[in-house]
């Protein structure tokens, strides 16, 4: 067998390299890599507060709006309940939303408060139970909506203040329509 000369090596060798050379020319690389997605930030103590005063505000107006629907006697009442329940659903669901963004964690009952006002309207039927929920629906300009209103006024995140002022003003529209 008979052996390269060492010129035919030499000729080989540069063209192979003049070869691998020209491909990574025709072939530049891999594109760059995308940026990365900025990650979401926690909330503020400020907007966790405001956001933890939104969710207890729609889950005891959720949960006393679904009481009127078959506890009351007066059907105008019954029928609020239902709107109630329809409207403050899609505002809880938007708040979660929110929340998730924020990396903040809702409760998933009312406060101890809250739950306490439900447990004694739960034991109410009837016109006592349209007297009872009608005077809380009242009563939410003198403590929900106040409590709405501080936390919004320390939170910074327009979000949450649109979802607060929205809370706001469905809940004295309820109140106008008894």
């Amino acid at each position: 067998m008979l052996r390269p000369s060492r010129h035919q090596v030499l000729t080989c060798s540069s063209l192979v390299v003049s070869l691998f050379a020209l491909s990574a020319c025709m072939n530049p690389g891999q594109p760059p890599a995308p940026p990365l997605p900025a990650l979401a930030q926690p909330f503020p103590v400020a907007d966790t507060n405001l956001a933890a005063a939104i969710n207890d505000a729609d889950l005891t107006h959720i949960a006393l709006a679904t009481l009127a629907q078959t506890h009351a006697a007066r059907s105008d009442i019954a029928q609020l309940g239902t709107t109630i329940v329809k409207d403050l659903t899609a505002n809880h669901d938007t708040l979660a939303t929110l929340a998730a963004t924020g990396k903040t964690e809702l409760a998933a009952k009312p406060s101890a408060q809250s739950q306490k006002v439900i447990d004694q309207m739960k034991a109410l039927h009837g016109a006592a139970f349209d007297k009872r929920y009608v005077r809380y629906l009242a009563s939410t300009k003198k403590t929900t909506i106040p409590a709405l209103d501080l936390s919004s006024a320390e939170s910074k995140n327009a979000d949450l203040q649109k979802l607060a002022a929205d809370l706001k003003t469905k809940l004295l529209g309820y109140t106008k329509q008894l």
